[in-house]
């Protein structure tokens, strides 16, 4: 269904211009060329056809090309997706070409591509082609739409670039990336064949309303502890126009609603000659407070009180237990007779000592009984002295706001001429807090409504079972990327060594041979050790999507392998000799070509500097060669320069 190959990748240049790289599915297909010819604007333009929302192509081809498109087969169908190239300066097209079909020509001029589409819908279509999701994106969820698997996820699985193939961090592409990687990693159990696109929607809608119902459940706490802000300062205004005998106090049950309301009623009111606050309630306040410390200090000398009974009782039920193990050697004395059992002569003091040391059990047992029976109602006890310490620290709360506000109240009415002038003053207050506080501050979302949520998508989601599918799936890229590691060159610690691949996040283990160490991937030291792990990696991954049939096209495009060997030689490196460098690289074309002749459509994209001119394999799967010779590049020197470029 999915195993998508490409058949040409072209460029459209002024004047009916076309560049057109052919390449032939189910094989290597290798462009080498020097520096500066534009060979790793291969992948980028790939890439940029599959809906990248960046274009990074190089300058020159920007300067000199108009469009680039790609042309997929599979099979008789083909497919083929194209997107307008910007002017050096300009930041992206929002516009893409996506038509299907047989036999499709390649056009020759950008009036020529059928299937203007917006980007969006191109990559939609692209995705519905090669078997991505498939449940139709309706939602104005943006949860949704950010978490839906996508073709942009599915190039992890198909681009090498040079900036991760000697990753010591980053496995696959997009994953050095802020802005991709997180949504590769939650995507990753999708393309293993693990979940589905709905079970992908869910996981992730269970982890956000989880966050959401412990991020509400704490501000639910501290509202309940220290009162909304809007609830303290209205009620500070109203105690305020209680004591300049404005409105009666208002109940501390009160609600926001009704504080509102009658915040409202005081700003209706006039100015009007009182009296000023009654000294009588400052002293009510302080002896209302003293009243409450002496309070606040007797329970905490009770609770302190039978905290230490409670200590002194496990000491003494320690003590009783040591003594009932002493004597429970009693447990094993048989009944005494009258008389010596050795020498028979007669005597009852066995028989006392006997009853003494039973009748010692006895009483200790009680004891500890007694002990047990006292212990639950001392903690009782103990649990009511904390609520009601608990009560009154909020009583005394309340009664430290009122004596701030009638203090604050009082420096007021000094300041200001009347009681008039401060009720004049107070009014305004209270109209400019509810000019900015026009409605009570919204309830926040109903808990019982989330939890109801999160307890149904939990019989939705097998998390179980996921993760039982999701070991299976690592199992079989770990041994397909250990027997494909073994065969590439290697040195230090990965001589020999096996791998183990995890999916969450992306990692690989170095289980060393000799000492069986767990290694990490920064541990493998050597930008050889990197490559070979990056390809093998690459390849066991496309072995697994193969074997699953999973949405993701047979391809690899790989981006200069050949750089910890020889970085910047671009001669025949059949001219070189058989020195060990030459023999690595050769050991990793070998894989190359077993490989993909091995699995089944998957068609390899190499970009390399090096050319083996003795490798018939290498010649033949050479499609384009540009040295310096050849006066040739991806884009030709003598292409006109767009009329609209800087």
């Amino acid at each position: 269904m999915s195993r998508w190959n490409i058949s040409d990748i072209f460029f459209i240049g002024e004047g009916g211009r076309v560049r057109i790289l052919d390449l032939k599915p189910g094989e290597v297909n290798i462009f080498t060329g020097a520096s500066g010819t534009g060979k790793s604007t291969l992948i980028k333009a790939i890439d940029y056809c599959l809906g990248s929302s960046k274009c990074e192509l190089a300058a020159h081809v920007k300067r000199h090309s108009l469009a680039v498109g790609v042309k997929w087969v599979l099979g008789e169908a083909q497919m083929i997706t194209g997107r307008l190239i910007p002017p050096v300066g300009k930041g992206t097209s929002t516009r893409m070409f996506v038509s299907n079909g047989r036999n499709l020509p390649i056009p020759n001029a950008v009036d020529q591509f059928e299937g203007a589409t917006t980007l969006d819908a191109g990559k939609s279509y692209i995705e519905r082609a090669f078997g991505i999701g498939g449940v139709p994106d309706v939602s104005d969820d943006k949860t949704s739409r950010k978490w839906r698997p996508t073709v942009r996820h599915a190039t992890a699985y198909m681009f090498v670039p040079k900036d991760v193939i000697y990753n010591e961090t980053a496995l696959l592409h997009g994953l050095d990336q802020a802005d991709e990687a997180l949504a590769i990693i939650e995507t990753m159990p999708y393309f293993l064949g693990v979940v589905t696109e709905d079970n992908v929607l869910q996981e992730r809608r269970l982890r956000d309303l989880r966050r959401k119902l412990e991020r509400e459940e704490r501000q639910l706490r501290t509202r309940l502890a220290a009162g909304s802000d809007y609830k303290k300062h209205a009620v500070r205004l109203l105690l305020d126009a209680h004591r300049s005998g404005l409105c009666d106090l208002p109940p501390d049950e009160a609600s926001e609603s009704e504080l509102q309301g009658a915040l409202v009623r005081v700003k209706r009111l006039k100015p009007s000659a009182a009296t000023n606050p009654n000294e009588s309630e400052l002293a009510n306040l302080y002896a209302q407070r003293r009243s409450l410390l002496s309070d606040i200090e007797k329970a905490r000398r009770k609770s302190r009180a039978t905290r230490s009974a409670l200590q002194e009782m496990i000491g003494f039920e320690g003590a009783v237990r040591r003594q009932y193990d002493k004597l429970k050697i009693a447990e094993h004395l048989q009944v005494v007779g009258q008389a010596c059992p050795i020498c028979e002569t007669p005597s009852e003091r066995g028989i006392a000592i006997s009853e003494a040391i039973r009748h010692s059990m006895d009483i200790v047992r009680s004891e500890s009984v007694a002990v047990e029976n006292v212990r639950p109602r001392l903690v009782e006890h103990e649990d009511s002295l904390q609520l009601e310490l608990a009560r009154l620290n909020l009583t005394l709360k309340d009664v430290d706001e009122r004596l701030k506000t009638w203090i604050r109240q009082s420096d007021e009415v000094k300041r200001l001429d009347s009681l008039a002038q401060y009720q004049a003053h107070l009014l305004g207050k209270v109209s400019q807090f509810l000019e900015m506080n026009p409605t009570t501050p919204p309830p926040g979302p109903d808990l019982n409504v989330l939890r109801e949520q999160i307890q149904g998508l939990e019989g939705l989601v097998d998390s179980g079972a996921k993760q039982v599918l999701l070991s299976r799936a690592e199992r079989k890229v770990s041994r397909f990327l250990s027997e494909a590691f073994a065969q590439l060159p290697t040195g230090g610690v990965c001589v020999g060594a096996e791998l183990e691949f995890s999916s969450k996040p992306p990692d690989v283990a170095i289980i060393e041979a000799h000492s069986q160490a767990v290694l990490r991937l920064p541990d493998a030291g050597s930008d050889e050790n990197y490559l070979a792990i990056h390809i093998a990696l690459s390849f066991a991954l496309q072995k697994y999507l193969g074997e699953i049939d999973a949405p993701v096209p047979a391809f690899l495009a790989f981006d200069q392998i050949s750089r910890p060997y020889y970085p910047q030689r671009g001669e025949d490196e059949s001219t070189i000799g058989e020195n060990e460098e030459v023999l690595a690289m050769r050991r990793h074309l070998d894989f190359l070509f077993n490989e993909t002749a091995a699995q089944k459509s998957l068609q390899v994209l190499l970009i390399e500097h090096a050319f083996f001119g003795d490798d018939q394999r290498y010649v033949a799967a050479t499609r384009k060669r540009w040295h310096k010779l050849s006066e040739d590049a991806l884009i030709p020197f003598d292409w006109p320069r767009r009329s609209d470029s800087q």
